[in-house]
């Protein structure tokens, strides 16, 4: 069944009226991790159209900084920066990063990133798509490759993409692009460019090989929102919508913290609202297909693609 987009709107309005009465309620007490955790602070579309939004990221990164727990990972959807010329905002991003405490960051670019390709790749100092192992979680970035509302990704890296998860199916796999799978039962996937473009072709793969987790964001639509997160008949793969930093007039300053823990089959999803400084109540466990293995405790960069 095709859903017309005028009614799109009207849709979303309906959904967030029925969800800010059952779903807004935060939590008070922050969760304290074993030492043998991988945490994950997982967020995007930071995208500051303007020196005054800047405010918005100092905002995540104070709360951050205040948790009882430092993460030892970050993940960054995609939409770091909003226009051309963005190399005064990358090094306003990297003195925050300096002072997070957190190690290590993982990011993707989005299509906002596309304005400025040769910037991106200088300051992230990642290729366009990579995987990164850690423990035994295998991580796969796939970037926008050009300048679109969809994400673009080509033939050559979707097949990088469907070796590595065919080949590595004894391993947690996480997959992280800028706009969903059109197949995922996102809410947000109802508009045509929230979507990957060909999407098709990952939905076949992971039909028949696990993706555990597919991390996605660009919708800009707050954690309040239904179905932000899905499962599918078909497929063993859970899609989250961990959008956005950007603040919206109904949509907060919002993010995700992950944690994976030594020897449990049970990953800790936890949605964040910066502005309150406390952890939705939609927060969630979500079940794996294996126990996590620490391992050394340190990341591993096992392919590229570019």
């Amino acid at each position: 069944m095709k859903h017309s987009k005028k009614y799109l709107p009207v849709y979303i309005a309906f959904l967030a009226i029925f969800a800010l009465s059952c779903a807004r309620k935060l939590i008070t007490d922050d969760y304290s991790p074993r030492e043998t955790s991988l945490i994950i602070w997982a967020h995007a579309d930071i995208q500051p159209y303007n020196l005054d939004e800047k405010d918005q990221y100092e905002i995540a990164m104070k709360d951050i900084r205040n948790m009882p727990f430092v993460p030892d990972m970050a993940i960054v959807a995609g939409d770091l920066v909003h226009r051309q010329e963005s190399q005064y905002y990358w090094d306003w991003m990297k003195t925050l990063r300096s002072e997070s405490g957190i190690p290590l960051w993982f990011e993707i670019a989005g299509n906002h990133d596309q304005n400025d390709p040769v910037s991106y790749l200088k300051n992230s100092g990642k290729p366009w798509h990579y995987a990164v192992r850690y423990g035994n979680v295998l991580f796969i970035f796939l970037s926008d490759e050009i300048r679109s509302a969809v994400t673009d990704i080509s033939d050559g890296a979707f097949e990088w993409w469907k070796n590595l998860v065919i080949n590595n199916q004894d391993l947690i796999i996480v997959t992280i692009t800028h706009a969903a799978l059109k197949q995922s039962g996102l809410i947000s996937t109802l508009n045509s460019t929230m979507c990957i473009k060909d999407s098709k072709r990952f939905w076949e793969v992971i039909q028949k090989y696990r993706v555990d987790l597919w991390i996605s964001a660009h919708t800009h639509l707050p954690n309040y929102i239904p179905i932000k997160k899905s499962t599918r008949r078909k497929s063993a793969t859970f899609f989250l919508d961990i959008s956005s930093i950007h603040k919206h007039t109904a949509s907060p300053i919002e993010s995700w913290i992950f944690i994976f823990r030594d020897g449990s089959r049970s990953l800790l999803c936890f949605a964040r609202n910066h502005e309150k400084n406390k952890f939705y109540r939609t927060s969630f466990n979500l079940n794996l297909p294996m126990p996590f293995v620490y391992g050394s405790g340190k990341p591993l960069m096992v392919s590229q693609y570019q």
